[in-house]
């Protein structure tokens, strides 16, 4: 599967994306999983739809948001709207002024995903008992090392990648699952606190 990536590289790109509003508009556009009006966003986030419009716009001008397309309804054309394909990456491996922010926002990415987790347990644990116990994993976290030659790794990367790309739109029987995957080389961390 071919998926560009976007790399968020500069001070204009990152205060995009860091956005609160911004941050749920991507969320729940991922969740949908399928195209939705800017006025759908705005009823369902609680926004005006001008500022939903704004908001929009410059996510589609760093290219993670596109126009699915148009239908005309009651006389009016509603542009329906869909997260890309691509890959976002926060830049973390860029080594200048911004990286502080990227780590922000890297955290607080994963704090959200850990949150929803936790109310998720916290509030239908007596679902996922049963559901379980039915063979169905709707919430898990798995933690550990595998060892991995550096072509595994990059095999297991397009793996996965390409797994979740492939299962970004919902479908009739789908449903979604927010995650967060993290994964490095711990030997050189390991062997950076040994020396």
């Amino acid at each position: 599967m071919v998926n560009d990536k976007i790399v968020i590289a500069s001070d204009e790109d990152l205060k995009v994306v860091m956005s609160p509003i911004r941050q749920k508009i991507m969320k729940f556009m991922r969740v949908e999983g399928r195209p939705v009006t800017s006025k759908y966003i705005a009823d369902n986030l609680n926004i005006t739809p001008s500022s939903a419009r704004h908001h929009i716009k410059l996510l589609e001008q760093l290219g993670i948001i596109e126009t699915d397309h148009c239908e005309v309804i009651n006389g009016i054309t509603a542009k329906y709207l869909t997260i890309t394909d691509k890959t976002i990456s926060l830049g973390q491996s860029i080594n200048d002024e911004l990286s502080e922010e990227r780590d922000i926002l890297a955290r607080n990415m994963i704090y959200e995903t850990y949150n929803g987790f936790q109310d998720l347990i916290k509030y239908k644990r007596a679902l996922l008992t049963d559901e379980f116990n039915k063979g169905n994993k709707l919430a898990d976290i798995l933690s550990g090392v595998v060892h991995l030659t550096e072509k595994e790794a990059n095999e297991l990367y397009d793996m996965v990648n390409n797994f979740i790309n492939s299962h970004s739109k919902s479908t009739e029987a789908s449903h979604p699952f927010e995650y967060a995957l993290i994964a490095y080389r711990a030997d050189l961390i390991e062997n950076q606190v040994k020396e």
